[in-house]
């Protein structure tokens, strides 16, 4: 079952639909005007910061309060909460439960030109780069500090953000294109668009992010470098060791971006998923469903326990 009426869904629903007709291409699917009847109820989640109250929200709703075991979200929040079992861009790891998520690249970008066909002619010009907005993660001011005056980086900042203008946009596609590996550290979120324009783009990047969670299918250690947030010091040392390898990296994430995230295989990927997490959840019930909503756990990983919230209250004052 399609389920788009309700306040809690993106009024669009592009990206629904579109897996919604790759979903019928797949063999037993079959669309259901009943939620009763059906096995599952899909929905894409309005992207939107969601606190301890967003379950209250969930349960005035009539079909997911009569049906939460059955309903799943295609999520595309930053570091989403995961109340709902289905799809996400950015489950951080600390809450990912490969039971009743599974994590996805993102399916709709905010920079039109990195989808441009170029040329591989381009010889980079440095090591490493980055463009981005220091506000949204303590692992970025401080990559900026210690690399921005090396002559093998180019570290750009911004207060941008998603509203970049053309020239913005095509500075950024030549700054990746001049770059043999791309910087992609934890923002609001483990999961940057970075990680997969790089992918597009043909470069290497390189994932400082604890808590990303990679979507299954590529060989991600064949195209992608990992440096733990806490030795961000060791990023020149790290990259140079690898430098060798960096075309055949940039190379490996090409292949694997058209293989299983570009426009004409990502639906399909969602569609694969989506199934893949219905018939892993499959025996979960309605009473356990809502008992996971309420547990310790998910409280605890969201930080939404009295005791978080009044913690985090009082260090704002």
């Amino acid at each position: 079952m399609d389920y788009r009426l309700s306040k809690l869904c993106d009024e669009d629903s592009a990206l629904l639909a579109r897996v919604k007709e790759s979903l019928f291409l797949l063999p037993g699917v079959e669309e259901s005007d009943s939620p009763s009847s059906s096995d599952a109820i899909i929905m894409q989640e309005r992207f939107s910061y969601k606190n301890f109250r967003y379950i209250e929200e969930l349960l005035k709703d009539p079909i997911v309060a009569e049906y939460p075991h059955k309903v799943f979200t295609i999520n595309t929040d930053d570091c989403a909460t995961g109340i709902l079992k289905g799809l996400y861009v950015s489950m951080p790891s600390s809450r990912f439960n490969s039971e009743i998520y599974r994590a996805v690249p993102y399916a709709e970008f905010p920079n039109e030109l990195i989808f441009k066909e170029y040329t591989d002619d381009t010889i980079p010009s440095y090591l490493a780069s980055w463009r981005g907005n220091l506000k949204s993660n303590k692992v970025r001011p401080k990559m900026v500090s210690l690399f921005r005056n090396d002559s093998g980086f180019c570290i750009e900042t911004t207060n941008s953000w998603l509203n970049h203008s053309l020239d913005e946009k095509a500075s950024y596609v030549n700054l990746i294109r001049n770059s043999k590996f791309t910087l992609c550290p934890a923002g609001w979120a483990p999961a940057s668009f970075r990680i997969y324009e790089s992918m597009a783009m043909g470069r290497c990047p390189v994932i400082i992010a604890d808590q990303f969670v990679p979507p299954l299918g590529p060989d991600w250690d064949g195209f992608a470098l990992f440096l733990p947030e806490g030795k961000i010091k060791d990023l020149s040392a790290f990259l140079e060791e690898h430098e060798p390898i960096a075309n055949r990296m940039g190379a490996n994430a090409r292949t694997a971006w058209r293989s299983y995230f570009c426009e004409k295989r990502v639906a399909r990927y969602y569609a694969d998923s989506m199934i893949s997490v219905i018939q892993s959840a499959a025996n979960i019930s309605k009473e356990q469903e809502l008992k996971r909503w309420r547990s310790f756990r998910l409280q605890w990983s969201n930080g939404w326990t009295l005791l978080q919230r009044v913690v985090n209250r009082l260090g704002k004052i």
